[in-house]
């Protein structure tokens, strides 16, 4: 009995000996799970505060960014502003008052009558008018310019001739022949002076006559024509136009200068350019001259051009100096001149007035 009892209190203390062993391991077990959830959560949270700093430093410097960005934009605002002004600078006459003067116009011839060196010479003189009531197709203009600027007596184009037009050549049908479209040797020169002129200004390229039988084979103003004439060929270089005043029409009229003999070819024999003629016709190179140039005192010319068919002429004109038919006289000359190059339109810039005038040519 007594040893049952020793073996009992054997087994209770095995029993509580391995029972504090197994507490013992649990609370270890324990310890170990706090010590790696502390260090968790320490290294959760150095992991948000880096996070947090490279946040911070992130965001500074994407502030760094948009400062660069804003500086560089307003940088280049102020370039592109500055360009804006350039541009604006060098092209004042777009900001000018402009102004479309009517495609429609005439071209008119008289004859003019001067001494040169002692002999008494016949000249052709042009002028250029428009009106926009007459409401005129480019053909009927040609042919109301022609009637009206036929200097021969017995007005050969008006009375015996049908005139129409298969662009570029000038078709000119005759209804009678012989006597009748005769004229004298200073008369034929003005006819054709005036035919092939006005012509000419109007980029006809060709002129062809028919007799009545529809053949190319007739006698007009003392010419025998059995060919097409080539206006070029037939008229020859005429650069820039001057002016003289007809008292009887009280009207100035325009001579072209190479029937002047001022200057139409450069130093190399080549024909002036516009920018050229305008510049010659600023000056007139005979000292005892019966005619003018259209460029009075007190006017410049800035800058002239002509490209794709456009011709441009920039100019100052003192307002207490330069009259208003002074004005006029300068606008129908360039047109003139710039028809001589069979430009589409000519635009004339008023520096001074800040204006702009465009005239419709050839092409209209």
């Amino acid at each position: 009995m007594k040893k049952m009892t020793e073996i009992a209190g054997c087994i209770s203390a095995a029993f509580l000996i391995v029972g504090c062993q197994n507490s013992e391991d649990g609370s270890e077990d324990l310890n170990d799970e706090s010590v790696d959830e502390s260090s968790a959560d320490e290294y959760n949270l150095d992991e948000n505060e880096e996070l947090e700093n490279n946040g911070e430093e992130n965001g500074s410097n994407e502030n760094k960014g948009e400062e660069s960005l804003t500086e560089a934009d307003e940088n280049g605002n102020k370039e592109n502003e500055e360009d804006a002004i350039d541009e604006t600078d060098e092209n004042d006459s777009d900001a000018y008052a402009g102004t479309q003067e009517t495609p429609d116009y005439l071209i008119g011839s008289q004859y003019i009558e001067a001494e040169v060196d002692g002999i008494v010479q016949f000249y052709t003189a042009f002028s250029i008018k428009r009106d926009g009531d007459e409401q005129l197709s480019h053909e009927e203009s040609i042919e109301m310019s022609l009637n009206d600027g036929d200097l021969s007596e017995q007005d050969i184009l008006s009375s015996y001739a049908d005139i129409s037009v298969e662009w570029p050549k000038l078709h000119i049908h005759f209804n009678e022949d012989g006597n009748e479209l005769s004229a004298t040797s200073a008369q034929s020169g003005l006819f054709y002076d005036s035919l092939l002129g006005i012509s000419d200004l109007y980029g006809i390229e060709e002129v062809l006559f028919f007799n009545p039988e529809g053949e190319n084979d007739i006698i007009v103003a003392e010419r025998g024509i059995d060919e097409p004439l080539i206006v070029q060929n037939e008229r020859g270089l005429t650069r820039g136009y001057y002016t003289i005043y007809d008292e009887d029409l009280e009207e100035t009229l325009f001579l072209a200068g190479g029937e002047l003999d001022e200057q139409v070819e450069d130093e190399s024999g080549e024909p002036l350019s516009f920018p050229e003629t305008v510049e010659a016709m600023h000056s007139i190179d005979r000292e005892d001259a019966f005619y003018s140039s259209a460029i009075v005192e007190g006017m410049e010319i800035v800058n002239s051009s002509m490209e794709n068919g456009i011709a441009t002429v920039q100019y100052t004109a003192e307002e207490e100096v330069v009259t208003e038919a002074d004005l006029i006289v300068f606008e129908n000359a360039m047109q003139l001149a710039a028809l001589d190059f069979h430009a589409w339109e000519v635009r004339l810039i008023n520096d001074t007035t800040k204006e702009l005038i465009t005239y419709p040519l050839v092409g209209q």
